[in-house]
């Protein structure tokens, strides 16, 4: 029998599930692609975004299959599983039978306005910034987890029978595939729920009381390297450790191997997603960043500032659906073929607008149109949205102490030049793409690997040799982009006062 052990890698996102196989040396032997799982999310109501769990759950079995046919490995060769997952998405289910009690609320929902509102009302917002490092916002768990409680009356009837499970996606999936015998997060998908304590990395008493939310209903937080759970042949076709856990975003800092502070990376996905790591210090805060556990691996738990984009592959999809353009390539082609910057301006809120805004309220509008106006000047406008949401939030990191030089980027988006290229000129440094597209598999994997002793610690992890491709800033570019940013910021600013004194 072959000695070969690999790691199984299950990056489970928001729009699909992609699975990885992973060597000592670090080599990808084979992934799920092409083949694409598919997540459909439905909208029953305005701002209401949710997935069916069972369907969640089929995806990361059949990506996994597909990932170890297509490396031509045996289960009994897996050394262990590591799984990332979409971040704030909750489901609750019955610890009994583990059947969901209602559909996955995603981490794009918006339901949660009025619970929000009136925890701010309450003077919460303060405290939870202090004890979590999150902005009170529908974007985290907790209101989606209280909206639970309150409208859903199963909810209830299973709480008071000691079987109620409020989770995020990764709790619902390890309880899934160890049959029932782990129910478990890991603590950087923890410290995106609003109800972690980052000085303790354990759910904060007051914080889960104040939002009336039971500690006995959430999850065990564990790191993201060690034995968290086995899989059982009957959930996943083989027994294997689990061994690695973590959110999607901090799994692709990780991949990137960002290890040092300062080393930061743009995702471009769903949303976009600028992280940066910032030490070991998680009392560290800036006005407008969200602080959040990166990785805790051994002792040593590192914190990292993020700063995140609602839509950026679904502003391009929404823009498709218009029927605007095509694909993105089609959208990177009509914006091409202008001689100049869009006078056009878009604000890309189609859910709101997060880092460094926080306006829930705001909507996506195009403003500047006149009747020379065509899709030319529109897709133009959709990829500076991008460009300069994300430039808000480098900004305010870069005026934090966090100097970045250079940034890593990953994701599907990132596959469109034009797109990269106006980022870089946007923001005056270089970006840095790698052939490799998989970050998030591969840092969960890494994770992983070093839970199962697979490598012996961060620092000796195997190096990424794919080539990269650098887009450099053009000087006259950016010079010109300060103009037209500083006039997207005021449309900007005017768009979230008409958010918030309910013009919308």
């Amino acid at each position: 029998m072959s000695s070969r052990k690999v790691i199984l890698a299950i990056d489970q996102g928001t729009t699909s599930t992609k699975a990885l196989v992973i060597d000592q040396g670090g080599t990808i032997l084979g992934t799920s692609l092409p083949e694409r799982f598919a997540i459909e999310p439905s909208y029953p109501r305005p701002g209401w975004v949710e997935f069916d769990p069972q369907r969640i759950l089929e995806t990361v079995r059949q990506s996994a299959q597909a990932a170890v046919r297509n490396a031509g490995v045996r289960y009994d060769e897996i050394a262990a599983i590591g799984l990332a997952n979409q971040g704030e998405t909750v489901i609750a289910f019955d610890g009994a039978s583990g059947r969901p009690i209602c559909p996955a609320i995603s981490w794009q929902d918006r339901r949660t306005e009025e619970i929000t509102q009136r925890w701010r009302s309450r003077g919460m917002e303060d405290n939870i910034f202090a004890t979590t490092g999150l902005r009170l916002d529908p974007y985290f768990s907790a209101a989606k987890m209280a909206w639970i409680l309150e409208n859903v009356s199963k909810a209830g009837d299973l709480q008071i029978a000691g079987r109620l499970r409020l989770g995020t996606s990764d709790a619902w999936l390890l309880w899934q595939l160890s049959g029932g015998q782990q129910f478990s997060t890991d603590v950087s998908t923890a410290s995106r729920t609003m109800l972690m304590d980052l000085s303790t990395l354990q759910w904060s008493p007051h914080l889960v009381e104040s939002f009336g939310i039971a500690i006995d209903d959430l999850p065990q937080i564990v790191s993201n390297t060690e034995r968290i759970g086995v899989t059982t042949k009957a959930s996943f076709m083989a027994e294997v450790p689990i061994t690695g856990i973590c959110v999607d975003q901090q799994a692709a800092l990780f991949g990137q191997r960002a290890l040092d502070v300062g080393q930061a990376k743009i995702t471009y996905g769903t949303g976009c997603f600028l992280l940066a790591n910032i030490g070991t210090d998680a009392a560290r805060r800036v006005p407008g960043m969200l602080t959040s556990v990166g990785w805790n691996v051994g002792s040593e738990t590192t914190y990292v500032f993020d700063g995140g984009v609602y839509n950026a592959g679904s502003l391009v999809d929404w823009f498709c659906e218009l029927g605007l353009a095509a694909d993105v390539e089609c959208v990177a082609s009509l914006a091409q073929d202008l001689d100049s910057h869009s006078q056009v301006v878009l604000i890309p809120a189609l859910s709101g607008l997060a880092a460094p805004r926080w306006s829930s309220r705001a909507r996506a509008c195009w403003l500047g149109m006149d009747l020379g106006t065509d899709r030319r000047h529109l897709a133009r406008s959709a990829l500076e949205a991008i460009a300069f949401r994300v430039k808000e939030i480098f900004d305010v990191m870069q005026e934090s102490g966090i100097r970045l030089r250079h940034v890593n980027v990953d994701g599907g988006l990132t596959g469109c030049d034009l797109l990269m290229q106006i980022q870089a000129d946007v923001l005056g440094v270089s970006l840095m793409r790698n052939s490799l597209t998989e970050f998030t598999g591969l840092g969960v994997g890494y994770l992983a690997g070093l839970g199962c002793g697979f490598w012996e610690s961060p620092e000796l992890l195997p190096r990424n040799t794919s080539a990269s491709f650098a887009f450099e800033p053009d000087a006259k570019a950016t010079s010109d982009y300060a103009t037209s940013f500083a006039r997207w910021k005021r449309a900007c600013s005017l768009v979230v006062q008409m958010g918030e004194e309910g013009l919308f």
